[in-house]
């Protein structure tokens, strides 16, 4: 099922206030990702804008060899009818990382946020143990949507249960197709009853991309085909995520800056949380400080 992990998508609008901060922190994701990748052939990172945003962050974002960037406008992937225009930008992000892979025919691929940096070495089979992917998981208890999106796809909520949990993560096209065939209601497609869950919800958060993808492979009952167990990924020696190293506040960021350069992250991507305002440069020494 997963070969290999060589792609990634990073849906990306440039906020009007903030498109110089939107711009550099995807810059680092991507210096980030020249530093740490390990393999033969280049990493491919597709990035979703606004068609507004396409132009500019094609000429502004740095360049290296290891790493093909390619910026798409969201209009490629959307009719200009379509309910996609309607939602809200956090639930047009998730759309864009299950739709586009699977229009792309993506198999195996990387989800990342522009708040996400690359600390650990990695090649096109880190993340593939016997055919499987080793994600990020996450107990359902920790977030509401687990029980919400249970009503959306038709199943049970079982509180003691684990989920793919949020970018950055590891998913499969086909499954990522699987789900949004699952929602499909005739010509409407996925999106309209995706958008009447939400009207439904107005104070909740109905769903989210990983919890529909999960929720529609535990019914289908191949969700472990192209995943790890959550129990081993837990306990694996390869992480894809680590919690210890990312940087909520500013308080964060003070303790971990004084860790001695080389030190291990504990996973190969973190979060420098955007909202916690430390300036640029400071993250990016930061985020290439660590070894690999």
């Amino acid at each position: 099922m997963f070969s290999e992990v060589r792609q990634a998508i990073l849906p990306l609008a440039l906020r009007t206030i903030k498109r110089r901060g939107d711009l550099e922190r995807a810059g680092l994701l991507i210096e980030s990702l020249a530093k740490h990748w390990r393999d033969s052939k280049p990493f491919e990172l597709l990035i979703v804008s606004p068609a507004r945003d396409a132009d500019l962050l094609r000429t502004s974002l740095p360049s290296f060899p290891k790493i093909s960037v390619s910026v798409r406008p969201e209009s490629d992937f959307f009719s200009p009818l379509s309910g996609f225009y309607f939602m809200t930008g956090w639930y047009r992000q998730q759309i864009v990382k299950l739709h586009v892979p699977v229009k792309l025919g993506f198999k195996g691929y990387l989800t990342l946020d522009s708040d996400v940096c690359c600390v650990g070495d990695f090649d096109a089979r880190t993340f593939v143990q016997d055919g499987r992917g080793l994600s990020r998981w996450e107990p359902k208890r920790h977030h509401e949507w687990w029980r919400n999106v249970t009503d959306v796809v038709g199943t049970t909520y079982d509180a003691n249960g684990h989920g793919l949990s949020v970018t950055p993560n590891l998913l499969h096209a086909d499954l990522a197709g699987q789900a949004l065939q699952h929602l499909r209601h005739g010509m409407w497609g996925s999106l309209l009853p995706l958008m009447s869950w939400k009207v439904r919800r107005p104070a909740g958060v109905p769903w989210t991309e990983y919890s529909l993808y999960t929720s529609v492979a535990e019914l289908k009952g191949n969700l472990f085909d192209y995943h790890v167990e959550w129990n081993t990924c837990y306990a694996a020696d390869v992480h894809l995520f680590s919690e210890q190293s990312c940087v909520w506040g500013a308080d964060d960021f003070e303790r971990l800056v004084k860790l001695p350069n080389g030190s291990d992250p504990g996973g190969k991507f973190i979060i420098v949380q955007s909202h916690a305002r430390i300036p640029l440069e400071r993250v990016r020494e930061y985020c290439l400080s660590f070894a690999g």
